[in-house]
């Protein structure tokens, strides 16, 4: 995963040589501007200063050492500063990493209850941290992928499993909408090998480079992808219809979709534009 990093903080001893290096500049320039200000003067054996010499050298000794000052001042509270921010953005990625692991955990537990709220947690995290947002909802395109036989719901397989699946649909839908508050437009789909007992995600605006339907099950129910707009690529290459559809009436194609059969003949189950 590739991290957004900030400007890095100076080494203290980097800093400090430039302030020390700043500050012989600023002596420096002020002794040229003093003697440049006197009239270039040349002084020959031990004349003594005059009253509005010595004045000047004070006045000017007073600006040198205040200049350094403030310039000392403002790297400390530069360190000062990055360091507070740096400490921030730690704090904040350790606070989003708790919460991705702890709602994986929930993806995986054995009640359809605390399934369902990690669905809703990673989704909420996923909108909430953008610079991870594609592992997010990876790990929700993941659990669509894990085994599932709707058959089996009366003999021992997961109570409530088809409503968290049809939730993670309905989820990644509202969050491809035009009237979406966080859109996942861009994100790519991977949706290979899934199993689809139905769902909604018509009018969805898929732009990323892919979307993969490739080798999915397709057991029951309608998938609705009505209107949808595909600017990636789609493929359904060895998709599966065994009692589902994907209703793809009015969806719009950058590219034509991918599938196992002829062009003009698309597989039982798939509705496409000009289909009753």
């Amino acid at each position: 995963m590739s991290r957004r990093r900030g400007p890095g903080l100076w080494p203290f001893w980097a800093a400090l040589a430039s302030v020390i290096g700043i500050s012989a500049a600023v002596a420096v320039t002020a002794g040229l501007l003093l003697w440049v200000g006197l009239g270039r003067p040349s002084r020959a054996g031990d004349a003594p200063l005059t009253a509005g010499e010595l004045l000047d050298l004070t006045r000017i000794a007073l600006v040198v050492a205040g200049g350094i000052g403030g310039v000392v001042a403002l790297v400390v509270a530069y360190r000062r500063q990055r360091l507070h921010e740096q400490a921030e953005v730690r704090e904040s990625r350790r606070l989003f990493n708790e919460r991705f692991v702890a709602a994986s955990a929930q993806l995986g537990h054995d009640a359809a209850a605390v399934r369902l709220a990690g669905v809703y947690a990673m989704a909420g995290l996923a909108d909430d941290w953008p610079d991870q947002l594609h592992a997010c909802v990876d790990v929700l395109c993941a659990y669509l992928r894990l085994p599932y036989e709707p058959d089996r719901a009366a003999d021992g397989w997961k109570t409530g499993e088809r409503e968290v699946r049809l939730s993670i649909i309905r989820i990644i839908g509202d969050h491809l909408r035009p009237s979406a508050r966080t859109d996942w437009r861009d994100h790519n789909f991977d949706f290979t090998g899934a199993v689809f007992d139905g769902g909604d995600l018509d009018e969805a605006i898929f732009a990323g480079r892919r979307v993969s339907f490739e080798g999915a099950r397709f057991t029951g129910g309608v998938l609705h992808l009505e209107r949808a707009r595909f600017l990636a690529t789609v493929s359904f290459t060895d998709a599966q219809f065994s009692g589902g559809t994907v209703d793809l009436r009015g969806a719009d194609f950058a590219t034509p979709p991918v599938f196992s059969h002829p062009a003009d003949q698309p597989p039982p189950g798939l509705l496409l534009a000009g289909q009753p």
